[in-house]
């Protein structure tokens, strides 16, 4: 059997730095024979469970109470995490796989808990069983894992996506749980407050509306892969706190090929019953939805995220174009008034002639749930604010509700069953279009990563065609960077990243909408003032002409989150150069 080395991580944090450095091979022909646990103060105090800001982490396997959890990071790395043991005891951890296998020893800290991490081959895709042993007590877990080089394969391989039936719920009872077969119900609630799980949140406003964004973890959930073990020799390599070590023979280094798209996305059920709604778009896009930037002269609207009209014509100005929307908050601390009757920051506009892009949680803070939300009990709320933008001539706006759900930073998360988000969002839409025909409606998660729901997707909360006009995301450059186009290719051609968007968009016959995305020179794991990612992205938006919808480029200069500023020869002077040559007067 070969074998593979554990290496202890001192903290959580210094892995994230660790996780973006280039391995290079150091053999070693022994075990660490003494090794100390965690010398981070927050990784002894944090729960199992949890990761500290600036942590990316890709798949998680969300447990009651288990004395052990492991956690898929960077699609290589093995964390084990335990908890419950004898503080200061030694612990020894096994991990084995149909063919590798190795131990190590480590100590419980003060509050019984401890971290490992291991890396697998690139090549590798297969199950990883772990136990954990500390005198007579044991506790296992199980992982699947896929590595890089296996997801990109899988990827090149898989078919195209199928022309998934419409969902449609027509007749629903009062508790939200649809009556027509092969629908789901949604009868639960979701936490009214996000924990501090791990996620990374994508900037957003802050209580008062204004666009704060707030730094947090990497989005980190279930990985739902089926096993296929596929031996191979090289051996695992250990992770310590100044980066990735191996030992033994090199391991082999991931592809550049796009991967993790390999599963399609979970769409609910169609539901039998015929309805009197229009019939879903023809695959290519959507034909009858804002056909390009009119007033910028780009392929499709394109503009800036704002609460003053002073600052979205000095944009327009900056850049050599016009905008075409400008993507605003609502105030979601002030009652459903903040929500559904938006005068702020809707009058703040009235001099604007483009369109509002207008983002919106499921309810107010602190006053609701989603469980009530799918049962219908808002629908009267949001009927008002179709109302509403019908009256104060915005009836054209395109509306995102609950966007970036797959983050547990927002409190209107979904939960790990994304069938209540689900249903909460179908009674959005139609309440909103019941009195606003023209309305169009955007769903939208955050790049990367998925903590929930299950599955390291967000396509399990998708509503349904019939709901949606934009499929939407928020990508910003970080969690990873992209340096290259191998970095780029892997993080946008997966099922979380921006060309699987396009894909789905596509095939049934949607709009893209990128409501958030820049560069990020603050962020924990950002790219910094990173030209070859706005080059990239404005390759991306060209190249989707036929699906592209609308970008709204999100300008953050507070210190200590992602620091996208680009204009006026902000932050970002490189980047601000090449975003004014192709989004500006350079474009074509």
């Amino acid at each position: 059997m070969s074998v593979f080395v554990l290496g202890l991580l001192g903290a959580v944090t210094p892995l994230a730095q660790a996780a973006g450095e280039t391995p290079s091979p150091q053999p070693s022909p022994t075990l660490p024979s003494a090794v100390s646990p965690s010398a981070s103060p927050t990784a002894s105090t944090e729960p199992a469970g949890t990761v500290q800001p600036g942590v990316p982490i890709s798949t998680m396997t969300p447990q009651a109470r288990s004395r052990i959890t492991l956690v898929l990071f960077d699609e290589d790395i093995v964390l084990v995490g335990g908890r419950d043991f004898a503080a200061g005891d030694d612990v020894t951890v096994a991990a084995e796989t149909t063919s590798l296998g190795g131990s190590a020893l480590t100590k419980a800290d003060a509050d019984g808990r401890f971290i490992l991490g291991f890396r697998v081959p690139a090549d590798f895709k297969g199950t990883v069983n772990v136990k954990a042993s500390q005198g007579g007590a044991t506790a296992a877990d199980a992982l699947d894992v896929t590595g890089p080089e296996a997801a990109a394969k899988e990827f090149k391989e898989a078919p195209a996506l199928p022309d998934v039936p419409v969902q449609r719920s027509d007749t629903t009872t009062a508790t939200g749980t649809t009556t027509a077969t092969g629908t789901t119900t949604a009868t639960g609630t979701t936490g009214t407050a996000a924990s501090a799980s791990p996620g990374t949140a994508s900037p957003s406003p802050d209580a008062a509306g204004s666009p704060t964004p707030s730094a947090a973890p990497q989005p980190s959930p279930t990985a739902d892969v089926t096993a296929s073990p596929s031996p191979t020799a090289s051996p695992f390599a250990a992770v310590g706190k100044g980066g990735r070590r191996q030992f033994g023979a090199a391991s082999p280094s991931a592809s550049a090929a796009s991967p993790s798209a390999a599963g399609l996305p979970t769409v609910p059920p169609a539901s039998p019953t015929p309805t009197t709604g229009a019939a879903a778009p023809a695959a290519g896009g959507a034909p009858e939805i804002d056909a390009g930037g009119t007033k910028s002269g780009l392929p499709w609207l394109s503009g800036f995220q704002s609460h003053q009209l002073a600052q979205l014509t000095e944009f327009g100005n900056w850049r050599g174009r016009p905008n075409d929307l400008v993507h605003v908050y609502t105030d979601r601390t002030s009652g459903w008034g903040g929500l559904v009757e938006p005068t702020w920051p809707v009058d703040l506009f009235k001099g604007f002639a483009g369109k509002l892009l207008i983002s919106e949680p499921t309810y107010p803070k602190g006053q609701g749930d989603n469980g009530a939300c799918a049962r219908g009990e808002y629908d009267g709320q949001w009927k008002k604010l179709g109302s509403f933008l019908v009256q104060h001539g915005r009836g054209d706006s395109i509306v995102r509700i609950g966007w970036e759900f797959n983050g547990t930073f927002m409190y209107w998360h979904t939960d790990a069953d994304p069938a209540t988000f689900r249903t909460c969002f179908q009674k959005i839409s139609a309440a909103i279009k019941s009195t606003d025909p023209q309305v169009k409606i955007d769903w939208t998660f955050n790049a990367h990563n998925s903590p929930v729901p299950t599955g390291n997707s967000p396509w399990g909360a998708y509503p349904g065609d019939e709901y949606v006009d934009y499929v939407g995301i928020d990508a910003y450059d970080h969690f990873p960077p992209s340096k290259d186009d191998a970095t780029w290719n892997k993080q946008c051609e997966d099922v979380n990243g921006l060309c699987y968007v396009i894909r789905f968009a596509r095939e049934h016959g949607k709009k893209v909408g990128v409501g958030e995305w820049g560069v990020a020179s603050c962020s924990g794991d950002g790219g910094g003032d990173n030209p070859f990612y706005i080059q990239k992205m404005f390759e991306t938006f060209k190249a989707a002409g036929d699906v592209m919808g609308y970008d709204a480029y999100f300008s953050d200069p507070t210190p200590g989150n992602v620091c996208s500023t680009i204009t006026n020869g902000g932050q970002n002077p490189k980047s601000a150069a090449e975003y004014k040559k192709l989004f500006g007067t350079g474009a074509s």
